[in-house]
C-alpha cells in the first residue's frame, strides 16, 4: 500500500531572534493551511533552495516545532547556526515577510496518551524545542496518582515546567561564572535518579550520542527499551 505523499505547507517568516551564542529562535506564520494540527514532538521539513543557479538542490532541513500543539497558527523553531551550513545560511538571511515551503507534520516522538508512573525528558541543545510542546500537553493529561514528573534540560523552561506540575533540573556543561546548579552532563544525572523513579517512561532527545548511551545505560539497570524509552535524535 503506496504511502500518502506529505501534504505542502506555506509559511511566512516573522520573527527571528539569536538567543544565545550559535542559537537562534525563528517564528513562522501559517499561510496554507492556516493553522497547523499537529501533536508536540512532531517536525516539520523546509525547503532549501539551491545558493547559487545550477548548483545542486538542497535536501530539506527538518526542524522540532517548539509552539503549543494548540496554536498551530504559528510555527515556533529553535535552531543550531551551523558556520557556512546552507540551511542555516538560508534560514539566518531570509527576509522578514519571505515565505517558505514546508511539509509535515512528521514524527512519532509523541507524548503516550496516559503513563503508568513517572515521566522523564532529557533533552539536550535544541532538543528541548520537542520537550517545550510536550510540557504543555502534559500539564492537559492527567497525572497518576504520586507520579512524578522529571526534566534533565540544558535550557530554563521553568514557566512550563510548573504548569505541568514538573520538577527541574539543569545541567551545563559550560557554565557561566557564578553558576551554582548542576554541572556536567546529562546521563550520570539521570541514572542517579532513576532508584527513586516509579514505573517511568522516558522522552529522549538531542544529541544522538547521549540518547545511545542512556538507553544503553538505562536497559543495564532493567528499564525495558520497547515500552519505557521514546527517543528523537538531532544530528547537526
Amino acid at each position: 500500500m503506496c504511502r500518502p505523499m506529505p501534504q505542502p505547507l506555506t509559511a511566512e517568516l516573522r520573527e527571528r531572534t539569536v538567543t544565545a551564542p550559535g542559537i537562534a529562535e525563528l517564528s513562522f506564520a501559517m499561510r496554507s493551511p492556516e493553522r497547523l494540527a499537529f501533536r508536540a514532538g512532531q517536525f516539520v521539513s523546509i525547503a532549501v533552495p539551491p545558493a547559487d543557479a545550477g548548483a545542486p538542490a538542497v535536501p530539506r532541513r527538518s526542524y522540532s516545532i517548539a509552539s503549543q500543539s494548540d496554536a498551530g497558527d504559528v510555527l515556533r523553531f529553535i535552531i543550531r547556526i551551523i558556520p557556512e551550513g546552507m540551511a542555516t545560511n538560508f534560514l539566518m538571511s531570509l527576509p522578514i515577510g519571505a515565505v517558505v515551503s514546508m511539509t509535515g507534520p512528521h514524527g512519532f516522538f509523541v507524548l503516550d496518551a496516559a503513563h503508568p508512573g513517572d515521566v522523564v525528558f532529557g533533552a539536550t541543545g535544541t532538543g528541548i524545542a520537542a520537550v517545550m510542546p510536550m510540557l504543555g500537553e502534559l500539564a492537559r493529561l492527567p497525572a497518576e496518582p504520586d507520579a512524578g514528573r522529571r526534566l534533565v534540560l540544558c535550557a530554563e523552561v521553568e514557566a512550563l515546567a510548573a504548569r505541568a506540575d514538573a520538577e527541574l533540573a539543569v545541567h551545563l556543561t559550560a557554565p557561566p561564572p557564578g553558576w551554582t546548579g548542576g554541572l556536567g552532563r546529562i546521563t550520570p544525572a539521570l541514572l542517579a535518579r532513576l532508584p527513586a523513579l516509579r514505573a517511568p517512561t522516558f522522552y529522549l532527545v538531542g544529541n544522538g550520542a547521549m540518547i545511545t548511551e542512556l538507553k544503553h545505560d538505562l536497559t543495564a539497570r532493567g528499564v525495558n527499551r520497547k515500552t519505557q524509552i521514546r527517543t528523537e535524535a538531532f544530528f547537526d
